[in-house]
């Protein structure tokens, strides 16, 4: 059997190359993804606060007849006692809120391991209070660049606490 180290040497360079690619993407998605995490959390935070609200409601008030949460719980064709339906409208709220609770919890301890650093209000102004980096410049007083290149240090700092090795590869 005759070895074509050519072929073979071809084949191990493009599979290097394919990893490397697929780990520069790897890095990329658990940047973005710490982005779409950090901005959502003001959204998560108020949602939670409606849902409380929700389910104090429907535990003092029971659930409107017509309420989408009760009819998702009746389209199975399965007939609930109202009691029944009461049951598993509370159920899935607080579910919901769990939920939540939980991704506020991570986020905020993510954040925690940053907050001692001088440029952790870039992080909070730009994916908390939605500023730019133009005005995050302005408020501490340094050069717009300056606050991008601090901000994705810092961002690639939480997205490594938030996926672990998955976003270094």
């Amino acid at each position: 059997m005759k070895i074509d180290e050519k072929a073979i040497d071809s084949m191990i360079r493009r599979a290097v190359a394919a990893m490397k690619v697929a780990s520069e993407r790897s890095t990329k998605d658990a940047y973005r993804a710490t982005e779409r995490r950090l901005y959502a959390l003001p959204d998560i935070r108020a949602k939670l606060e409606d849902d409380r609200e929700t389910l104090t409601e429907v535990k003092e008030h029971g659930v409107r007849s017509r309420s989408h949460s009760v009819t998702r719980f009746l389209k199975s064709g399965i007939r609930l006692t109202p009691e029944e339906a009461l049951s598993a409208v509370v159920m899935d709220l607080e579910a919901e809120i769990a939920a939540s609770e939980h991704e506020i919890d991570i986020m905020e301890r993510a954040l925690a391991v940053i907050s001692d650093d001088e440029y952790y209000s870039t992080v909070t102004w730009k994916y908390i209070e939605r500023l730019t980096d133009a005005q995050i410049a302005e408020k501490i007083h340094c050069d717009a660049s300056t606050v991008w290149r601090n901000r994705k240090r810092l961002i690639q700092r939480l997205s490594v606490r938030l996926y672990g090795a998955e976003a270094v590869r």
